[in-house]
């Protein structure tokens, strides 16, 4: 049954199918349908927008503001700016050499065993020691950093929509939200002390410490609106990179001819990234809410919707891609990953640096990897789809030493 065919109860049934987790392995197909239906309303209030012309319609209309922790949301102009400011500091070129000893020595840390697992020996140690430089946090906090990261994925799922029946077990959805909110608590608590030490002790060249000083124009963020603008820079910029590391791995592990194709180019990680983040995004949808009437692509939305945007299924749109569902990092991979507009994700050439450093150096120095121990397996969460393990089999590792550019002939 196509989705034009379900109906809107059907179509409604399907969100929430999606949502309570009935194909985490591959929600495609289930999302293709989702967006055959149409704008799905499920209630008076909340719209769900899936073809590519409407999620980016709304990603790049004026008047909208971020629903709940979506992506990188800015609560205010302020923080916005905020935002804007400390992802000026991440400087591409600087930061390259680091991202590229911390993967090397996670390598290492495994090439004895001839086996690792994608997501925690790299997708998730790599891009925290990033962020934890950049933010000038101790890393021996990583792993408290890590556990509360990981409580916060789940609560965007449901939508508040869980009340409206079709979920599998409301108990586990509140119990969901409840360990979000400690675990945001505990950050926006960590975090007000990271900035109230830094003032304590004097500025350093951190983020943290550029957020609390006066800007070019004097203007200068609350120690609160600087210590929510480093709470969101790590909770927006961790999970999601972690996620689009392992995707970019598991995409590679299934077509190796692009392993074959970025040793002996390693700028074609870039075409690599950019498909993955366009056919297997981490962050599958967002949510907006109108600030007032819009016309979106002939679908009128009225002020105060919130509009839950599906990119993994815009993305696929048969409207603006031939092949929609097949991998094909050729250098044209359009896509709404990192949104658009005045609320696209500050962070995204990070996001791009790490992954991009990670895919070079596994494609280099892993020797015929190949999948171990079963399929993938993925978090039991919807709004971000990331692999709980990506266990990799090699015959062996190259060392460090080997040049980071292959030789020229």
């Amino acid at each position: 049954m196509s989705g034009a065919e379900d109906g809107p109860d059907g179509a409604r049934e399907l969100v929430l199918r999606f949502l309570d987790g009935a194909a985490r392995a591959d929600p495609y197909p289930l999302l293709h349908r989702i967006r055959a239906a149409g704008p799905v309303w499920l209630d008076d209030a909340t719209v769900v927008l899936s073809s590519r012309a409407h999620c980016g319609a709304a990603l790049r209309a004026a008047d909208t503001t971020a629903a709940g922790a979506d992506g990188c949301p800015a609560a205010s102009v302020r923080l916005r700016r905020g935002l804007d400011r400390a992802a000026s500091a991440w400087d591409g070129p600087a930061l390259a050499p680091l991202v590229g000893r911390l993967v090397d020595d996670r390598l290492d840390s495994v090439a004895a065993r001839g086996r690792l697992d994608v997501v925690s020996d790299l997708a998730h140690p790599v891009p925290l020691a990033v962020l934890s430089h950049l933010l000038g946090l101790p890393a021996a906090d990583a792993p408290w950093l890590h556990r509360r990261a990981m409580a916060l994925t789940p609560a965007p799922d449901h939508l508040g929509v869980a009340d409206r029946g079709g979920m599998a077990n409301p108990g586990a959805v509140a119990d969901a939200a409840e360990r979000n909110r400690q675990a945001d608590a505990e950050l926006a608590a960590y975090f007000a002390e990271a900035v109230r030490d830094r003032r304590r002790h004097g500025h350093g060249d951190d983020v943290l410490s550029l957020l609390i000083r006066p800007d070019e124009h004097g203007e200068r963020l609350t120690d609160a609106e600087a210590a929510a603008v480093g709470q969101t820079l790590f909770t927006s910029g961790y999970e999601p990179t972690a996620a689009l590391v392992s995707a970019g791995v598991l995409a590679l592990l299934r077509a190796p001819h692009e392993t074959d194709t970025l040793r002996r180019d390693p700028g074609h990680a870039r075409h690599l990234v950019e498909e993955t983040l366009r056919l297997d995004p981490p962050v599958q949808f967002v949510r907006r809410t109108a600030g007032a009437d819009l016309d979106l692509d002939g679908t009128t939305v009225p002020r105060g919707t919130v509009m839950v945007l599906l990119l993994a299924a815009a993305h696929r749109d048969p409207a603006s891609s031939a092949s929609p569902d097949v991998f094909a990092p050729d250098g044209a991979s359009p896509h709404l990953a990192f949104a658009a507009g005045a609320h696209a994700c500050p962070g995204a050439p990070w996001a791009r640096l790490v992954a991009t450093t990670v895919l070079v150096r596994f494609a280099q120095r892993v020797r015929a990897p190949r999948f171990a121990l079963g399929s993938p397996s993925y978090r039991p969460t919807a709004a971000l789809r990331g692999l709980r393990a990506l266990w990799v089999d090699a015959d062996g590792f190259a060392g460090r030493d080997l040049p980071w550019q292959p030789p020229t002939r």
